[in-house]
């Protein structure tokens, strides 16, 4: 590690040089003359919310713009972040997206925005990138910071911050339609219109899309491999967004935003499962007012507020085990959870069935024999024995009766709604001080019988400023803070200190220091989690409906913030000449207080206790030799250390497992590299992605993950209209699967073509 860094340290000293040796340098306008005013886009600015050129960044920022998501040709917006340094992609039933490394289950420790609105969900901490309304045409740009921002974003901006900013509706004036068809069920539907009505210029969108996500392989063990979503992994999503704009005078303007999304989201299933495969249906909405008024041209305020509610509707059949909804068997667990569950998985062993039931069993012997062989630490006393014994005498003393089978259904279904409001003021002071500051108030509240037992809620307020100082023409200071004070956890302020030292108009070297937290989720926090069986099937208990003996109620609550401290040190170099920009940066993050075992009801115990130590560097280089033609590479070094807390009742495989957990979504060497070019009205992109120690699941470090895309584009344009027709191939190089040994095609070449018109 020390080695690599030296490395990149030396490239950093190297680039300097040629910052120096350059003896012509543009203004670095390009992001001032993007922001420059509501008339363009809205005014979201991601690293300090303060207009800021690429050089004078506290932190590491990578910007797609449209012209990229033209050129690389993607289907869906996850896909967009593969080409960022140091982020991973996880798909299947749900998308997920991590920063150096994270859980693949739960994309907890990302914020991320939509026009400034938080997608963010508190009530199970994630992000369902499905469920996002936004079409890939309507973006202007997405603003990746790639680091902590808690002290502008307030916590869940643990990692990094995605801003993703839409097009003025006067930008896209006129209709595009567009129909998609593929391997793998891919049929995308999409229409587009933006005009002028009176005072406004509006903006509306209807899109569908639809696919069958993956089909496993034979490596697997599945005896056939079909078309169709035999995985039962697809979706089905559509949606119609709404961006209005207008202006009152000139200091005054409105930006109206809602949009109304319906989908179903079929849910992996376990290989070997026969009952009814979930769907999950959801619908999701929300409405979105943003007010600007300038006092003068260095002076300006805004407040924004919106409204959004989701709802999912999951509903399973399953079959088990009658033991499973014993009443007895959950008295147990709420006493014992571990010994509860060595009976509700049936993992006693069969010399130990017939002691306990006749009443011979010592407690000491059986404690030592289930040490022995479910390597647990174990604490069972003549109470534990007795109570197994009636539940074995419930069954009348019969095996077979534990064991036997029963069917019944039970629901996800959960409701969610946010109501936030913020405003924040942007001054500036004099040549040396800039600030912005605000407040915001916010309100989360959940439903849901499975998850809370009814409703729960959540109120959040904060505080926040940050302030540009320069005290000379090439040094600049970015102090910042959020102070957060919230019903279900403790009040947090995070703060982050930068320097930023200009060599040249536009390459600077930065140092930052930045802290943050994430806020354990209201599940996390307040669970009431039982599952409630219903319309049973014959059982030995007599029961028609039951609960599962597992219960999580109000079992966990008091766990810390997950809090991290990070130092970067980077550079940023633009050589107009040559046509190139880039980015490196050296890091050293300290992860503490982590809550890495997994949300459900098999696990008993949960607790923030594991730390996680990353370092290395990560590169960005944009190039234009020539005007036709365009590089974009980046890539990422990652050292990661994880270690869990005391926790006496893990097993060894269970503590091992945890660890791994933290980086399944990562990477120690990645890569990823796009060339474009252009030929009259033809265009052309080829992408290679290169993964090293990929998905490191199993502890190994030689999975390797290789992925070779092309994208194919060609239009015509007849008077007033235009025809656009391209075609896109992925190669899934390796075996590897992504995440999960299910998450594979048997098909490596996979592709969609695509007709669409504009006018």
């Amino acid at each position: 590690m020390k080695g690599y860094l030296g490395s990149m340290v030396a490239i950093l000293a190297t680039a300097m040089n040629a910052a120096v040796a350059e003896d012509l340098f543009l203004p670095d306008a390009g992001l001032d003359a993007e922001l420059s005013g509501f008339t363009v886009v809205p005014e979201v600015l991601t690293a300090t919310r303060l207009k800021q050129p690429r050089s004078e960044v506290p932190g590491s920022m990578t910007v797609i713009t449209a012209e990229n998501i033209e050129q690389w040709g993607v289907r869906t917006l996850p896909e967009l972040f593969r080409f960022v340094p140091g982020m991973f992609v996880k798909h299947g039933d749900q998308d997920s997206i991590a920063y150096h490394a994270s859980n693949p289950n739960l994309m907890r420790r990302m914020q991320v925005l939509i026009d400034g609105r938080s997608v963010y969900r508190a009530g199970i901490a994630s992000v369902v990138w499905e469920d996002i309304p936004v079409a890939l045409e309507d973006i202007q740009r997405i603003e990746v910071f790639r680091g902590p921002n808690a002290s502008s974003y307030g916590a869940n901006a643990f990692m990094a911050v995605i801003n993703i900013v839409t097009f003025h509706p006067a930008d896209t004036l006129g209709t595009r339609a567009f129909a998609r068809s593929g391997h793998q069920g891919v049929r995308d539907y999409e229409v587009s219109h933006s005009a002028e009505l009176g005072e406004w210029v509006y903006r509306a969108t209807v899109s569908r899309k639809h696919d069958d996500g993956f089909d496993g392989n034979e490596r697997l063990g599945q005896e056939t491999v079909q078309p169709g979503d035999n995985l039962h992994d697809g979706s089905r999503d559509s949606f119609i967004s709404l961006n209005a704009t207008t202006q009152f005078s000139d200091q005054s303007r409105l930006l109206v935003e809602a949009a109304y999304k319906d989908g179903k989201q079929r849910v992996r299933q376990r290989r070997g499962e026969d009952e009814i495969a979930p769907v999950d249906d959801n619908q999701s909405g929300f409405v979105m007012a943003q007010w600007q008024y300038d006092f003068s041209t260095t002076h300006t305020s805004q407040l924004r507020a919106y409204w959004q509610k989701e709802k999912r509707l999951t509903e399973f059949r399953k079959c088990a085990p009658a033991v499973v909804l014993s009443p007895l068997l959950g008295q147990l667990y709420r006493e014992d959870p571990y010994w509860a569950n060595v009976i509700g998985r049936f993992e006693l062993p069969e010399e130990l069935f017939l002691p306990i039931a006749g009443g011979t069993a010592n407690p000491e012997d059986v404690e030592a024999l289930l040490e022995e062989e479910l390597d647990r630490n174990y604490d069972i006393s003549q109470s534990d024995l007795d109570q197994v014994q009636t539940i074995f005498a419930q069954a009348g003393f019969d095996a077979v009766n534990l064991s036997s089978i029963t069917c019944g259904e039970y629901d996800l279904d959960f409701d969610e709604q946010r109501i936030d409001v913020e405003f924040q003021d942007t001054v500036q002071w004099n040549d040396i001080l800039r600030t912005v500051a605000g407040v915001s108030f916010r309100r989360d509240q959940v439903t849901s019988q499975t998850y809370f037992d009814g409703t729960v809620s959540n109120d959040l307020m904060r505080v926040f400023a940050n302030a540009e100082i320069r005290p000379l023409d090439k040094l600049i200071f970015n102090l910042g803070g959020m102070y957060e004070d919230e019903d279900k956890n403790s009040a947090v302020f995070s703060p982050r200190v930068a320097a930023n030292f200009l060599v040249a108009p536009q390459h600077s070297l930065r140092l930052v220091y930045s802290t943050a937290v994430r806020s354990p989720d209201l599940l996390e926090q307040e669970p009431d989690y039982s599952l409630q069986i219903t319309n049973l099937t014959e059982n030995y208990l007599g029961l028609s409906e039951g609960t599962l003996y597992a219960t999580q109620t109000g079992a966990y609550g008091d766990l810390d913030h997950e809090r991290i401290t990070s130092w970067e040190l980077g550079y940023y170099g633009r050589l107009p000449v040559q046509n190139l920009e880039m980015d490196i940066k050296v890091y050293r993050d300290h992860l503490y207080q982590l809550i890495s075992d997994p949300i459900n009801l098999n696990t008993p115990d949960v607790s923030s206790n594991s730390t996680m130590n990353l370092q290395g560097v990560d590169w960005q280089f944009t190039w234009t030799p020539v005007r036709d033609h365009s590089f974009w590479y980046s890539g990422a070094y990652l050292d990661a250390d994880v270690r869990v807390g005391e926790s006496p009742n893990l097993s060894d495989n269970e503590e091992s497992n945890l660890k791994r957990v933290e980086t399944r979504l990562s990477s120690e060497f990645s890569h990823n590299l796009s060339w474009s070019a252009a030929l009259g009205s033809w265009r052309f992109t080829q992408s290679y992605f290169w993964h090293r120690s990929y998905n490191n699941s199993s502890g190994a470090k030689s999975s390797p993950y290789r992925r070779y895309e092309v994208h194919l584009k060609k239009g015509w344009i007849f008077n007033s209209w235009e025809l656009e027709t391209s075609a896109f191939l992925h190669h899934l190089i390796d075996e590897s699967p992504i995440a999960y040994n299910t998450n594979r095609i048997e098909d490596k070449y996979l592709g969609f073509l695509q007709v669409g018109v504009k006018f």
